[in-house]
C-alpha cells in the first residue's frame, strides 16, 4: 500500500509521523492483533469475539476522557444494552474458558486497540488517511515480526506445511482483513464519532452465529434470540447518539486533513 501511494504521488510520513505511526502500530497491529491470534490458539474465535465486543465501552471511556464531551444519555443507554446482550450471548460460553493467561491476553488486546484508536488520533500522522493506515500497519507489522524473532518463533516456521487453503485464507486477511477494512475503519475514525464507529463489535458475535447455523448448522436458541433483540437498538442508540460526524478533526491527528482513498494530493 505504501509503494502504491508512493508510484501515485503521494508523500509519504516524514520524522516524527513514522513514531505516530509505528504508536498507533504497536497499539493496534502488534499488541490488538497478534495477542488475538495467540488467544486464538486455544481458544474458540466466537468467545473471542463476545470478548472483543466489549471494545466500544473502552473506546467511550477513553474518549470521554479524552475529548471531555458528555457520552449522552441514548450512548449510555445503547452502551448498557449492548453489554446486556453481550451477557446474554455469552453466559453459556464464557464459563467454558479456563486459560486464565488468554483471557489476561485478549483483556490487554482490548485494551490496546481501544487506547491506539483513540488516543492515536493526537499522535503525529501524515494526513493523508490511506498513508497513515499504510504506515501504521507497516510498522505494527516489523514490530510483530522483530517481537517473533526474539521469542524464537522463526524456527518454528515450516514451509513444507504451508497449503493452499492457508496461503487463501492468509490472503483474504491480507486484503480483505487488513488493506480494505483496516483503512475503512481509521477513515471512519477520522470522520465519526469513535464510539459509533466501534458499535461494529456488537453485531460480529450475530453474525458469526447466523453464518455457524446457516453453513455449520449450529442450533440458534432463545438465547441468541433475546441477546440479538437487544444488540440491534443498542447499536442504534450508540449511532443515533453520536451526533453528525467527529465534531471536527483533531489538529495534527489522522482527521486533520481529509483525503478521499488513492485520491492523488495533486
Amino acid at each position: 500500500m505504501l509503494l502504491l501511494c508512493r508510484l501515485r504521488g503521494r508523500r509519504l510520513p516524514v520524522g516524527r509521523e513514522w513514531i505516530g505511526a509505528a504508536g498507533v502500530g504497536f497499539c493496534l497491529v502488534a499488541l490488538g492483533n497478534a495477542l488475538i491470534v495467540y488467544v486464538e490458539q486455544r481458544v474458540a474465535s466466537g468467545i473471542v469475539a463476545l470478548f472483543a465486543a466489549g471494545t466500544p465501552l473502552l473506546i467511550a471511556v477513553f474518549t470521554r476522557r479524552r475529548t471531555g464531551v458528555p457520552l449522552g444519555t441514548r450512548r449510555i443507554a445503547g452502551l448498557i444494552l449492548g453489554t446486556a446482550g453481550l451477557a446474554v450471548l455469552g453466559s453459556a460460553t464464557l464459563g467454558a474458558v479456563h486459560d486464565i493467561p488468554r483471557v489476561v491476553a485478549l483483556a490487554v488486546a482490548m485494551l490496546a486497540w481501544a487506547f491506539g484508536a483513540t488516543y492515536g488520533r493526537d499522535w503525529p500522522h501524515a494526513a493523508d488517511v490511506v498513508v497513515t493506515s499504510s504506515a501504521q500497519m507497516f510498522a505494527g507489522g516489523l514490530i510483530a515480526v522483530a517481537v517473533s524473532g526474539a521469542l524464537g518463533e522463526w524456527s518454528a516456521l515450516d514451509v513444507h506445511a504451508i497449503t493452499v487453503r492457508s496461503v487463501v485464507a492468509w490472503g483474504y486477511l491480507t486484503v480483505f482483513g487488513s488493506m480494505i477494512a483496516y483503512t475503512v475503519f481509521q477513515w471512519l475514525m477520522s470522520h465519526f464519532d469513535p464510539t459509533a464507529v466501534s458499535s461494529y463489535t456488537y453485531v460480529n458475535p450475530v453474525v458469526a452465529l447466523g453464518l455457524g447455523a446457516l453453513f455449520a448448522g449450529e442450533r440458534v436458541g432463545p438465547r441468541v434470540i433475546v441477546a440479538t433483540a437487544l444488540l440491534v437498538p443498542a447499536v442504534f442508540l450508540v449511532v443515533a447518539g453520536s451526533g453528525r460526524g467527529a465534531r471536527g478533526p483533531v489538529s495534527g491527528g489522522i482527521g486533520a486533513r481529509r483525503v478521499a482513498p488513492f485520491e492523488s494530493d495533486g
